[in-house]
Parts: structure tokens; sequence; C-alpha cells
């Protein structure tokens, strides 16, 4: 009987394939845009804390008081025109209306924030014994100039301790090309592969940084990452960097993996070459296995206190959980959003049932004359709504599918998460399907009573 009845179902569904299909539109559409947003942003969590655990749940970042708001004015622009956009700026904008002020009021942010004592990171470790090591990652505005761009744009400066410990955090420091840094007394420097490009450099190369010739001697492989770059009308924009969201530390370790715009300069050179320049420098430092890291937070604040240094400890698992809450936070929105659009295709999908039930009055009073009972009448049109929306969630889930393949080809980039692809689970799969099948029962219940009650008598009396 039950097979009877599926047959039954499918033969309706054909012989009103126009509004069949239009109804399974209404379930579909809600559906894709459910998996696409709930399998996208999965994909981002599991990306971005696949690039936390290469980095290691083990480290500290101390960030200088007061470092976020600047951070998000750090960068600039190359180009030749000289134009300014009022959060970059050339060194021929220098001088001209808007140019010097962006620059200035900057340079004013960074002074404020560099003025403040730094941290001796050999004082660190002696006063944090559960600390095993640390390093400093320094970050300035300087003006660089290559074969045929210049401009203002940030300079990353690495200790030698950070580059030994820490490398990970700048995507291995792996070179494509040329060497690393050999000699801490000569003016060497380290390209990403977009920066030369942009500033037309190869390994042997000379570029001018903060009026000193430095000598290119490796460019580093590609992190895949987005680029920083702000166009220009002569195309020949560089970078733009680090955003402030999410709070200062956050602000200081976003755009970190991004070396493909950046300019390295070891930082004892840096020291030696500029010591009072205007910079903002991150300290890292590795705590010991088995240790509490709340602990040595405190720890490493007295420290900070006892050597006058302005700073504020935050372990890297608080900066993954602080995105990770964010990104599921939007996720849930977005998909209750996406959710709307279910909603509407049940009530578009119980529409249609009502206006089913009325179009085959003949067909119940019929099956009931000849021994249809109402509980079987009930289950003929559960099925036919069921089986709408198990076709529409069934479609829905694959176009969602290819949807959210096709949004990470442009997404992955624009979020500068390399790796990143959208996440489908059983679980997904599961859930989509049974919902939508339950959609489509539920929004077709009503109807389906109101046509397992009808009295055949009066049924085959109105047809």
């Amino acid at each position: 009987m039950s097979r009877n009845l599926l047959r039954l179902a499918l033969s309706n569904l054909r012989s009103r394939r126009t509004r069949s299909w239009l109804t399974i539109l209404g379930v579909l559409i809600g559906v894709a845009a459910v998996t696409a947003l709930i399998s996208i942003g999965t994909g981002i969590q599991r990306a971005v804390l696949s690039q936390f655990e290469d980095i290691g749940y083990d480290i500290i970042l101390i960030v200088p008081e007061g470092a976020g708001a600047a951070a998000g004015r750090l960068g600039g622009r190359l180009g030749q025109s000289g134009q300014t956009d009022g959060g970059s700026f050339s060194p021929e904008g220098i001088g001209q209306p808007g140019g010097t002020a962006a620059a200035e009021q900057l340079r004013d942010r960074l002074a404020a924030i560099s003025s403040r004592a730094a941290v001796d990171v050999d004082v660190l470790l002696d006063d944090v014994p559960t600390l095993t090591e640390a390093g400093a990652l320094g970050t300035q505005v300087a003006s660089v100039r290559g074969a045929s761009v210049s401009g203002y744009l940030r300079v990353t400066t690495p200790t030698q301790q950070f580059l030994d410990g820490f490398s990970s955090v700048l995507n291995g420091f792996a070179i494509a090309y040329g060497r690393s840094f050999l000699d801490l007394e000569s003016n060497e420097a380290v390209l990403g592969s977009r920066a030369a490009q942009r500033l037309g450099a190869s390994v042997g190369s000379s570029i001018d940084v903060s009026g000193e010739a430095f000598e290119v001697v490796g460019i580093l492989e590609s992190s895949g990452s987005a680029r920083d770059a702000v166009e220009g009308p002569s195309g020949q924009g560089l970078t733009r960097e680090i955003s402030s969201s999410g709070g200062v530390a956050t602000a200081a370790f976003r755009g970190l993996s991004n070396t493909d715009d950046a300019i390295f300069v070891a930082g004892e050179r840096a020291e030696t070459l500029w010591p009072s320049a205007q910079s903002i420098d991150v300290t890292f430092a590795r705590v010991e296995s088995g240790v509490s890291v709340s602990e040595t937070l405190d720890s490493i604040r007295v420290s900070l206190a006892t050597q006058g240094a302005s700073g504020n400890p935050v372990s890297i698992q608080q900066i993954a959980d602080q995105i990770q809450g964010t990104l599921g936070m939007v996720e849930s929105v977005l998909a209750s959003i996406a959710a709307v659009a279910l909603l509407v295709g049940g009530v578009g999908l119980m529409n249609t049932m009502y206006t089913a039930v009325l179009e085959r009055r003949r067909e119940i009073g019929t099956l009931k004359s000849i021994g249809a009972t109402d509980g079987q009448v009930l289950v003929l049109f559960l099925i036919d709504s069921g089986l709408m929306g198990f076709i529409g969630g069934a479609i829905g889930l694959a176009i969602g599918a290819a949807l959210s393949m096709l949004a990470t080809r442009v997404l992955g980039p624009a979020l500068g998460v390399a790796g990143f692809s959208p996440v489908f689970e059983v679980g997904l799969v599961a859930a989509v399907l049974g919902f939508s099948l339950v959609l489509g029962a539920l929004s077709g219940s009503l109807p389906a009573l109101r046509a397992a009650r009808m009295n055949p008598v009066e049924a085959l009396a109105e047809e």
C-alpha cells in the first residue's frame, strides 16, 4: 500500500509540473543559501584555526598599548602619480594638500607609542622562567624607492631571535629566491613576492629605505594572501595594512601572515640605522609546555611593570577564541537570515498543498468511496508535500555546494586565508536533507489533515 501511495504522489507531481517546480524552487533557494553560508563559515573557521595551530597556541604576544589605532593607518601607496587618498600617501604627496597632514598625523601616533619604554627581551626571559624563548617584530613607516616607484609604506623588522623561534608567524619566512639575512651589520633586505614585483626588484637589486641603500638578498615564497594594495590611477598601488578591528592584539596580529606585500629588514640593523624611528614593536614569547598560560601572563605583566615598559600581553589562544567567536556569531546571523527564505518556501508549499486539496476533491472522494481510510489519505498528501521539500532540499544542497565553491575563490584571497575551502560535513548534509523533508511534511500537514477529514459524498457532490 505504501508503494502505491508513493507512486500516486509522484504521479501527482508529474501531472502538475509547473506548479510543483515553482514550489520546489522556493524551498531550494532557502536550502542553497543556508548550505552555502554554513559551509563557507565552517571553512573559514577551520582555515583560521589551522593557521593558529601552525603558529602554536603556546605563544604570547606583548602589544604596545595604544597600538591598535595607529596600526589601522600603517601602510602607504607606491605610485608615480603622487596622489593621495586620505588613508595612504606617497612621497610626492608630502607637501601637497592632505599628504603632509596624513603623514604627520600617523608619525605623531607612532611617536606617542614608540616613546614609551620598549620590552627588554633578555630581562623578560630572566624575570619569567616559564618562557623558553622570545623575540621582537617591529613595524615602522619608511620611505621606500625602487626602480620605478616610490612611497611611504610599512617596513617589518624581525630580530634574529624572532626568526629563529617564531618564523611560523611569517609563514615560515620561506625563501623562494636568494637567501635570508646573514650579516646583521650590512644593509640587507628581503622582499615579499608582490612587493618585489611592484618595486621591479630581484635578488641583487638595490632599493632605498629611509635614505639608506639596501641590497635585496632574498624574495619570499608567496603566502597566497589577499593583496593589501590600494590601486591608484597609475596602477602602482602597493600596500594598505593592518586593520584595528577586533581589539588591539587582533589588530597587531592581523596581516602578519601576509608576507607578499612586505619589506623585511633585520631588526638589529634597523635599530642601528634608525634608533629614533617611530615604530611599533610586538614581542613574541613561547611558554614552556605544561605551564599555566594565565599565570605566565600575570608574571609577564609584573616584569613589564618592573621594566617600565608599555605592553598588553595576550595569548594566541585568546586571539583565536576571539576570532572564532566573532566568526561563529556572524555565521549564525547570516544563517538565520537565510533561514527566512526557507520559511517563505514552506509557506509557499503550504499554499500549493491547499490548492491541490481543492483541485483533487473528486480524487479524494473516489479514494474514500473505494475503501481508503482517513490515515491513508493523510499519508498520501504528506508524501506529496514531503517529496517536494526533499527534492528542493537535495537540489538546493547541490546548488549551495556549487555556490560555496565558487564564492571561496573570491573570499579566500579577499580574507587573506590561504588554503580556504568550504566544509561539507556529513552532519550538515543529513541535517539539510532531513530538515527539508520535515519542512515539506509540516507545511503540508494542515492541508493533508483537511483532505483526510473530507466527506467522500460531499467531495463528489461538490465536484
